[in-house]
Formats: structure tokens, C-alpha cells, sequence
């Protein structure tokens, strides 16, 4: 199986800019928080300990108080749809209100939303009334009693709770979004893909505004199984390197964020006087698993960040930043192949070592972080790593140009996506 780029069909002759930020991960409730955290050297992994997990020792990077925001979403749907909602709804209040856009200065129709979203679990207490009340007296489940009267203690929009457009379409309500719009699932690939559709949405003429980002998975004892099904985390006993799955980053764990861009067209952008932090300059897609197992195949990975530098015009040395989740053995020999390591390399940084691995939301926090943080400097050796042939130098630590970001899925797709930070071009 060859990789094959599907690298996005519309010309960049109109430039779409990034005009406002937000996020919320394991180390903060805002970008100026997460920053905060990761200039201090902070880690948002910790144990779990909210429940049983089946084995000690297992982390992740949960968020602990995500902002609670008044919507008239029914209490029990609410609860149904988990901390997927909190998160989104939270991450786009920051993005529009950093954009400063308020809600009548665009028609509705005018606003499109699109989002990377991972998938939505059920809670077993909401099945415990119904159980409870369908028992035998000898303690068995009796299905007649069940279909009789017990199901009638299940809320009956349930179902739909667990589905993550239903909690895509909460947040489009709450806020009044009623432009073009899609929902993309769930990894990594996912985050890159509604940019990229924002992005091409806004070239259209389809849109005057976009709302772009991603949401991760709760982590709940469902979300662990699924993720050691994929390979993607081991037991805490098999956590030494040795043995871990051809193309896997050697420690990752599950990371829970919520983050969201707002794009608009430069022209809009400039009249309006926005602060322009960056424009989007390519994208690159492409998909093959790893022989060795389901991750995204070495050759993946370099025809998705070819194909970004190929849709920019730009050559490997004009990339300063590389934005990485788990930084995977595959994407490290990847970097190895396309840029020039002996000479001046660029910084990188994987972000998944002190946030955990955010799926969907992952490039978005990381498109975030890396427009919102000035000097890479300050950043933990852990996250900000040497160049992997150690044989160059990284560049100085002033992040100021083109930022490669990279998302991964652990079925064998991969995307990329440029974008280069500008000095806030304003009218």
C-alpha cells in the first residue's frame, strides 16, 4: 500500500488568518494559563485516581475544574454528553472573545464551525435506574420487567448524548452558529482536517468567519480500553521502552483538551481591525499504516509534511518550528528525512510529554501554543527536545516565523498544516 497526499485542491491566493486563540487543557483554563504553566515547567500527567483504572500506576493529563458556562442545555443531556461539552464550549468563548467578535457583528449564516472530535462514552450510572428497577427478587436482570417499565428510568435523549455532533451542535446553538459546518473523527488528522475545511470554506466565499478546533476523549475506563486496543498506551509495567509498538511514541499517555481557532479572510480581518497572529500557508494529507502495526507509516507522515511545504512553496529550511503531539519514532525519522539536520535544525517540540496525547484537539493546542508562546527558551528540556540526529544545532529560541504542525492518527492517516506568525498586521 503506497501513501497517497490528498493535498487540498484550492489555490492560497487569498490568505486566511488566525485572529484568535483558545484552549483548555490538564494545565489551565485559558491560553495565558497553559502558557503560564509550561514557561514554569509544569506537568498536567498525573495518576489517576478518580477511578479504578484496574492497574495502579496509570496517568493521564485530566482536566480537573474545566469552566462551567450557563446554556440552556437540558441538565441530564449535559451530563450525558461529559466533559466533550465543557470543553468545547469553554475553548470557543475563548477564541471568539480573543478575536474580538462579538455576536451581532456577523449574520449567523456568515459564521462557520467545524471541529476534530473524539468519541463520546456512556456512564453506567445512566443505566443504573432502569437495571435497578428491571431485577428479579432473586437479584437477575428479568428482560420483561426491563421492557415492561424499567426502560422508562433511561432519559430518552440518552443515545443521542453520546454522539459527538450532538455535542458539536449544543455549541453551535449556544453561540448562534448557523454557517457551513462539519464534524471530523477522532485523532489528530481529525484537528488538521476542520482547519483545513474552514480554510477552504472562507476562500469560497461560503463563510466571512470561521470557528476551527478540536476536543479531545474523556478519559474514562472506556477511553483507556480503546486506547490500549490501538496500541496506542500500555500497562504501567510495560512502560520501559522495550517493546512498544513500531512507530509509537515510548511514553504516551491520554491527555483531555478542549481548542479552537477563529479564521477569517486577511481583507475582513484588516477592515475590521482584528489582530492578526498568523496566516495558514498549506496543508498536507495522506494515509498508510505502519506494517508493524496501526500508526501512521514513516513514508505516511513525510508525504503529508511535503505535500504542507509543497501547497506553501516553501522549502524544509524555512520552517523554524515543528509542532509535534507524541513525536512517534516514525515521525522522528520522518523529520530525519525531510530537513537537513546537520546544518541549522528546527525546534521542536512534543507537546504530548507534559499535556498527554489530545487526539483531535491535539494540533489545534499546539497550533495555539505555538503562536502564543514567544520564547521557546523557557520550555522543559522534556517537551523541547534536541534534534533527533543530534548532529546540528536548533535555532535560536525567538519563535517568530513559519510553524509546521504535525497530527497523527493511530489508524494510519496523517495530516500537516503551516502557518506563519506575523507582527500583528492591523489597519
Amino acid at each position: 500500500m503506497t501513501a497517497i497526499p490528498e493535498s487540498s485542491s484550492f489555490p492560497l491566493t487569498d490568505r486566511i488568518v488566525i485572529t484568535g486563540l483558545g484552549a483548555v487543557c490538564s494545565l489551565g483554563n485559558s491560553i495565558m494559563e497553559i502558557g503560564r504553566g509550561l514557561r514554569s515547567g509544569k506537568s498536567g500527567i498525573e495518576e489517576i485516581t478518580d477511578f479504578d483504572t484496574g492497574e495502579p500506576g496509570f496517568s493521564a493529563a485530566q482536566v480537573k475544574n474545566p469552566p462551567l458556562i450557563k446554556t440552556d442545555i437540558h441538565p441530564q443531556l449535559a451530563r450525558s454528553m461529559g466533559k466533550h461539552l465543557s470543553l468545547l464550549l469553554a475553548s470557543t468563548e475563548e477564541a471568539l472573545c480573543s478575536s474580538g467578535i462579538r455576536p451581532d457583528m456577523f449574520d449567523p449564516q456568515d459564521i462557520g464551525f467545524f471541529a476534530g472530535m473524539g468519541m463520546v462514552d456512556y456512564h453506567v450510572e445512566d443505566l443504573l435506574p432502569a437495571v435497578l428497577k428491571s431485577l428479579s427478587r432473586g437479584g437477575d436482570l428479568d428482560y420483561d420487567r426491563f421492557f415492561f417499565s424499567g426502560y422508562q428510568e433511561i432519559y430518552p435523549l440518552w443515545p443521542l448524548g453520546m454522539l459527538n455532533n450532538v455535542v458539536f451542535c449544543q455549541a453551535a446553538i449556544h453561540f448562534g452558529l448557523r454557517g457551513e459546518n462539519c464534524v471530523f473523527s477522532p485523532h489528530g488528522d481529525a484537528g488538521i482536517q476542520a482547519v483545513a475545511e474552514a480554510v477552504k470554506v472562507l476562500r469560497e466565499g461560503k463563510a466571512k468567519v470561521a470557528l476551527a478546533g478540536g476536543v479531545s476523549e474523556e478519559i474514562s475506563p472506556l477511553s483507556l480500553a480503546r486506547a490500549r486496543l490501538k496500541g496506542m498506551i500500555r500497562p504501567p509495567e510495560h512502560k520501559s521502552g522495550a517493546g512498544s509498538p513500531e512507530g509509537a511514541a515510548s511514553e504516551i499517555v491520554l491527555g483531555e483538551c478542549g481548542a479552537m481557532l477563529v479564521l477569517e479572510p486577511m481583507s475582513g480581518a484588516i477592515d475590521r481591525g482584528a489582530n492578526i497572529l498568523a496566516r495558514v500557508a498549506g496543508f498536507g494529507f495522506s494515509c498508510e499504516k505502519d506494517h508493524r502495526g496501526s500508526f501512521a507509516s514513516e513514508q505516511a507522515i513525510i508525504s503529508a509534511i511535503e505535500g504542507a511545504l509543497s501547497q506553501a512553496e516553501l522549502g524544509p529550511g524555512q520552517i523554524e518550528l515543528i509542532m509535534f503531539g507524541s513525536l512517534s519514532q516514525n515521525e522522528m525519522e520522518a523529520v530525519r528525512e525531510i530537513f537537513d539536520m546537520d546544518l541549522e535544525a528546527p525546534v521542536m517540540v512534543a507537546t504530548a510529554k507534559t499535556l498527554g496525547e489530545a487526539l483531535a484537539a491535539g494540533p489545534i493546542l499546539n497550533t495555539a501554543i505555538g503562536l502564543s508562546i514567544q520564547d521557546l527558551a523557557v520550555l522543559p528540556r522534556a517537551i523541547c527536545p534536541y534534534p533527533p540526529t543530534g548532529g546540528g544545532a536548533p535555532r535560536g529560541p525567538s519563535n517568530t516565523g513559519r510553524v509546521l504542525i504535525n497530527g497523527i492518527s493511530y489508524e494510519g492517516r496523517c495530516a500537516s498544516m503551516i502557518v506563519e506568525k506575523t507582527a500583528g498586521e492591523t489597519k
